[in-house]
């Protein structure tokens, strides 16, 4: 199996408004736990279309650079004020906003976004950013409310389809929580038929799914036990509509981690229902791992003479 490595550089995005703080703030603590630098890259276009929506429309090139460097600069002075044990990096990128971030994201190992939370149409434009980073990022991103701040609730909860095609992000959360000193919930949602879930009722299969999904989840808790023994976990599946169950059983952890499945013709560069929906209401933050071409498992676990070897 492809193995987790530990990040080398926290790439964040960074706005210049209030809404990439809590991003800047997630950024820190994950380079202080892996023990890296963070990189806040923003990202100003080569132009602007004459009226519309930008009220800068009309400014030159050097003018928009200039603005970037200024909004840069401030950041990072804000950023290393309250962590002087972080090495801080900028980029500034100029072009498309999407294609500008997943460029930068290829220089670390974890990409960080603010959750975007404006209205209207300008809404529309910024949650279209976020989604297209989320799906074509080669590395986990994580996308996080503006008002965050650090708490150790101790639990990372795993939104699982199958241990099987979820090999590699169970790898991480694994690796996560041992780094963290946390536990996990691993949970599978089991989906409702829609007037089921609105009249209460229940489908007269969902029994037996929710039933073949504890399963599921005993079976992966077994197999990765042996790799992380220090790790506290527990298993639920629940019925209900999948965004909702895992929205609401993140409400206390420290982080929601769901896979983002392979890009390929079922999924090209875009985000499925379920995160989508996610991303755009969770006040935890929110990590998508990609998952590569081929399934991965469990990494397998020897015992010669008395110590424990991980393959």
């Amino acid at each position: 199996m492809r193995t987790t490595r530990q990040p080398s550089l926290v790439v964040v995005a960074v706005d210049g408004t209030g809404r990439s703080a809590g991003a800047v703030r997630y950024a820190v603590r994950a380079a202080r736990i892996q023990g890296c630098a963070v990189r806040l890259v923003h990202v100003v276009p080569t132009s602007l279309p004459e009226g519309g929506l930008w009220p800068s429309a009309g400014r030159d090139v050097d003018d928009l650079r200039s603005s970037g460097e200024r909004v840069l600069e401030r950041v990072v002075a804000e950023a290393r004020s309250g962590a002087f044990d972080v090495r801080f990096e900028s980029l500034l990128g100029r072009g498309p906003r999407v294609a500008e971030l997943v460029a930068a994201a290829a220089a670390g190992d974890l990409v960080v976004l603010g959750r975007e939370t404006r209205r209207g149409t300008e809404g529309l434009l910024a949650g279209t950013t976020t989604a297209g980073v989320v799906a074509r990022a080669a590395v986990p991103v994580v996308v996080v409310p503006s008002d965050w701040r650090e708490r150790e609730l101790g639990r990372i909860v795993v939104g699982i389809k199958s241990i099987v095609r979820d090999g590699e992000l169970l790898a991480r959360a694994y690796s996560m929580a041992s780094a963290r000193h946390a536990g996990l919930r691993l949970l599978h949602a089991v989906e409702v038929p829609e007037l089921a879930a609105e009249t209460g009722g229940t489908d007269a299969s969902a029994g037996e799914s929710v039933s073949s999904g504890n399963q599921m989840l005993e079976t992966a808790a077994r197999d990765w036990r042996d790799a992380f023994p220090g790790v506290e976990v527990e298993t639920s599946a629940v019925e209900g509509r999948p965004a909702d169950v895992l929205v609401d059983a993140a409400a206390d952890a420290d982080l929601l981690m769901l896979a983002r499945p392979h890009r390929d013709l079922r999924h090209p560069v875009r985000l499925g229902r379920t995160p989508r929906a996610v991303l755009g209401v969770s006040d935890t933050p929110v990590e998508l791992v990609p998952l590569g071409r081929e399934p991965s498992m469990a990494p397998l676990v020897l015992e010669s003479s008395g110590e424990i070897l991980k393959s």
